[in-house]
């Protein structure tokens, strides 16, 4: 009987496996058999349709296929915005080239303007499908996004109104603000790259393209150019 022990060991534990949903959801993307198609937030027909307004209407929010608390007041309010100083644009106003840095490896952002680095904070990138690496310029950028997606069956379904401070670097993956989890530093997302509230409103008002006072998008047009990415 004694022999027949460790197969029984195996079985119990993919049995639990397969029963405990994150475990399931982990071995099935793992083993590339997730079915979850979500490769970023939104599709680019999504964010250029966007108006990037408030939604006073958007009661609820959904991460994991869970109901989260959803700080709609705070997120209204702005109070995680950090007004910028620093002269708008893609340089300094010493013609420095302003510049982004995300290190997956590190799941650090940095922002630069030439050699010299004023912002670093933690982030997390794509978990559930890759950040896309490479130099990128950011195209869009909206002061509020809802973003959806993932899959019901894992448990990565998610519903996110009013995503804060969006600035998309290649179609619809973007660096953004993240209020459903405070787990910075490790990957979480579906491609974008979730960054603290505390951090994201100083690096959207500094980034290009600039998003005029009253308005709440902007597209980089060469009068208005995007910021460069660095993803690595």
């Amino acid at each position: 009987m004694y022999k027949f022990l460790p197969i029984l060991v195996v079985i119990v534990l993919f049995a639990f496996t397969i029963a405990y949903l994150p475990l399931r959801r982990e071995l099935a993307y793992r083993l590339g058999i997730s079915g979850d198609t979500t490769t970023s937030c939104c599709n680019e027909e999504e964010v250029t349709s966007t108006s990037g307004e408030f939604d006073d209407e958007a009661e609820v929010a959904i991460f994991n296929g869970e109901f989260i608390n959803y700080p709609k007041t705070s997120l209204a309010q702005g109070n995680f915005n950090n007004n910028s100083s620093t002269v708008l644009g893609t340089t300094n106003a010493a013609g420095e080239e302003k510049w982004i840095e995300v290190s997956l490896d590190e799941q650090m952002l940095r922002a630069w303007e030439g050699n010299k680095q004023i912002m670093e904070f933690p982030i997390s990138s794509g978990k559930w499908a890759p950040t896309p690496k490479g130099t990128f310029n950011i195209w869009y950028k909206t002061r509020n996004q809802v973003m959806s997606g993932g899959s019901k069956e894992l448990g990565t379904y998610y519903y996110l109104p009013n995503v804060p401070h969006n600035m998309f670097f290649y179609k619809g993956y973007a660096i953004h603000g993240a209020y459903w989890h405070n787990n910075f530093g490790q990957p979480m997302s579906h491609g974008c790259v979730n960054s603290p509230l505390d951090k994201i409103g100083a690096l959207f008002d500094w980034a290009g393209p600039t998003v005029p006072a009253g308005e709440n998008v902007a597209r980089a047009i060469p009068e208005n150019p995007g910021t460069r990415v660095l993803v690595h």
